[in-house]
C-alpha cells in the first residue's frame, strides 16, 4: 500500500507520465516544489505579520487563502493534460496576491516585489518561452504602475507597517530570505540527482556506452565472420574449378569411348544399341552443360560488380539481333530504354537470359516479344513480354530454382538454369526478379534494381527488330 508521501508528493500523477517525457516530468517537479515551497512561504509570512504587526488587518488571511488556493490547485489535477492550466493558476495566484498586498505594504517598495523574479522564472520553466515572456511584460507593467501610483498619488502607504521603519526593514528582510529559499529550493533541484533530465541524459548515456561495447563486440565478430566467409568463398571458387574439372575429365573421356565404339563397332551395332550409345553421348553432353551452369550459379554472387553508366537501349539491340533464331520473331522495344548506371555484364546476361528463354520455350509459329521499361521513386524496372504458352502459378515460383525446367529435358536442350542465375545476379544488386502468367496467355517477366543516377537517352527512339 502507498505510504501518506506517495499522494502527498503526488507520484501519482507523475507516474501517468510517458516514459520518454522527460521535460514533461521536470516540470510537474518544479511545480511541486513551488507549490509546497510557496505554500509554507505564504503560511510563514502570515505567520510573522500576526506576531510582529498589531493591527495586520485581513491581509493575513489573504495570503492562507493563497496558500489553500496553490495546494487544492496541485491536488486537484488528475491528469497530465491539465497540468498546463494548473501551472498558469498556480502563477497568476502568486501576482495576484503581490499586487493585494503591495498598497498597503510600500506600493513600488514593497519587499514583495523580490518574489517577482522567482514567479517570473519559474513560468520560462513551467510555461515555455511565451508564458514566460507573457509573465515577464505582466510585471514590468506592475512595476511601472506601482511606481507612477506611489510617485503622484496616495493610492499605495507604509499602513500594514504603521510607517514604522523597523517593521519595514523586518519585512523585507523576511521577504528576502524567503525569495532566497525558493531561488534556493530551485536551484538545489536543478543541481541535484532529482532532475529527470539529468538522469535520462544520464540514463541515455549508460545505455549509449552498453550499446557501443555491444556494437564494437559485435563488429568484432562481424570482421571475423566477413575474413571466414571470405575464406569460404575462396575455398568454394577452388572447390567449385576443381570440381568441375575433374568431373569433366571423365565425361570427356565417356564420351570419347562412345565414338570409339561406335566406330569400331560400325555395322555390327543393331539399332537399339545405337540408341543407347546416342543417349550416353547425350547424357554426357547435357552433364558438361549442368557442371558449367553450376560453376556460373556459384560464381554469380561473388562477382565483383563494377558499375558504370549503361546505355540500356544499346545493349538491347545487341541481345535482340544476336538470338535471332531463324523463326518469325518479332521483337519491340516500346519506350526509350534508359542509360543507368549498372554493371554492364550483369544487365546484359539478364536480358540474355529472359530474351533466349521467351524465344527457346514459345510453341507459337510467330513469336511476339515486348521489351519496356518503367519507374518509380526508387527503382527501374524492366520487362520482357512473350506471347509464349504459359507458366501456371503453380509453378512460377518454380522456375527461378536451380535446374528446375517445367519441359522434358530430352525434348528441350534446358539445364534449367538461367533464370536461377538471372535472379542470383538481381539479388546481388539488391534488386528482385518475378513473372506474372497465365497458360496459354505468355509470360511478362519483370525485374527491378534500386535507382542510381540516371539519365535519358533522347537520341535513340522507338526501336522495332524483326528477325525473320
Amino acid at each position: 500500500m502507498p505510504s501518506a508521501s506517495y499522494y502527498l508528493l503526488r507520484h501519482d500523477l507523475l507516474e501517468r507520465f510517458p516514459a520518454a517525457d522527460a521535460v514533461g516530468k521536470n516540470r510537474f517537479m518544479l511545480f511541486r516544489i513551488f507549490t509546497l515551497s510557496g505554500s509554507l512561504v505564504c503560511v510563514g509570512a502570515a505567520v510573522k505579520m500576526i506576531v510582529t504587526i498589531p493591527d495586520a488587518g485581513f491581509l493575513p488571511g489573504i495570503i492562507i487563502l493563497l496558500a489553500v488556493i496553490m495546494l487544492v490547485n496541485f491536488f486537484s489535477v488528475k491528469k497530465t493534460s491539465q497540468l498546463s492550466a494548473a501551472y498558469f493558476i498556480m502563477l497568476m495566484s502568486a501576482f495576484t496576491l503581490l499586487h493585494a498586498v503591495a498598497y498597503t505594504c510600500g506600493g513600488i517598495r514593497t519587499g514583495g516585489i523580490l518574489y517577482y523574479g522567482v514567479i517570473i522564472l519559474y513560468a520560462y520553466m513551467l510555461l515555455g518561452k511565451k508564458g514566460g515572456q507573457g509573465f515577464s511584460y505582466l510585471f514590468a507593467a506592475n512595476v511601472i504602475y506601482f511606481y507612477i501610483i506611489s510617485t503622484y498619488t496616495d493610492w499605495t502607504s507604509f499602513e500594514m507597517f504603521n510607517n514604522e521603519v523597523a517593521l519595514i526593514n523586518e519585512d523585507f528582510l523576511i521577504n528576502a530570505l524567503f525569495t532566497f529559499y525558493l531561488i534556493a529550493s530551485q536551484g538545489s533541484y536543478l543541481q541535484s540527482g532529482k532532475n529527470i533530465i539529468i538522469q535520462t541524459l544520464e540514463k541515455s548515456k549508460e545505455e549509449l556506452e552498453k550499446k557501443t561495447v555491444e556494437l564494437e563486440k559485435n563488429n568484432a565478430l562481424l570482421q571475423d565472420y566477413t575474413r571466414q566467409l571470405e575464406n569460404s568463398n575462396r575455398e568454394l571458387d577452388k572447390f567449385a574449378s576443381i570440381a568441375s574439372h575433374d568431373l569433366k575429365a571423365p565425361l570427356r573421356a565417356i564420351g570419347t569411348l562412345s565414338d570409339f565404339i561406335e566406330i569400331e563397332m560400325e555395322g555390327k551395332l543393331n539399332e537399339e544399341s545405337k540408341k543407347y550409345l546416342e543417349t550416353i553421348k547425350t547424357r554426357v553432353i547435357r552433364m558438361d552443360q549442368l557442371l558449367d551452369a553450376l560453376l556460373k550459379y556459384s560464381r554469380v554472387s561473388r562477382k565483383k560488380m563494377v558499375m558504370q553508366s549503361v546505355n540500356m537501349e544499346k545493349l538491347v539491340e545487341k541481345i535482340i539481333l544476336r538470338y535471332s533464331t531463324g523463326r518469325n520473331c518479332k521483337i519491340k522495344i516500346r519506350n526509350i530504354l534508359p542509360v543507368i548506371e549498372a554493371d554492364a555484364d550483369a544487365m546484359r546476361t539478364v536480358f540474355e537470359i529472359l530474351v533466349e528463354n521467351a524465344i527457346r520455350f514459345n510453341n507459337k509459329n510467330e513469336i511476339a516479344i515486348e521489351i519496356w521499361s518503367e519507374e518509380n521513386n526508387s527503382d527501374w524496372i524492366f520487362r520482357v513480354k512473350d506471347n509464349g504458352p504459359g507458366i501456371s502459378k503453380l509453378f512460377q515460383e518454380k522456375i527461378f530454382v536451380i535446374f528446375q525446367t517445367l519441359n522434358n529435358r530430352d525434348s528441350f536442350d534446358s539445364t534449367g538454369a538461367g533464370l536461377a542465375i538471372a535472379k542470383r545476379i538481381l539479388e546481388n544488386k539488391g534488386g528482385v526478379i518475378s513473372v506474372d502468367s497465365e497458360p496459354g496467355e505468355g509470360a511478362s517477366f519483370r525485374f527491378a534494381i534500386p535507382k542510381q543516377p540516371i539519365r535519358k537517352s533522347p537520341e535513340y527512339g522507338f526501336t522495332e527488330v524483326t528477325v525473320v
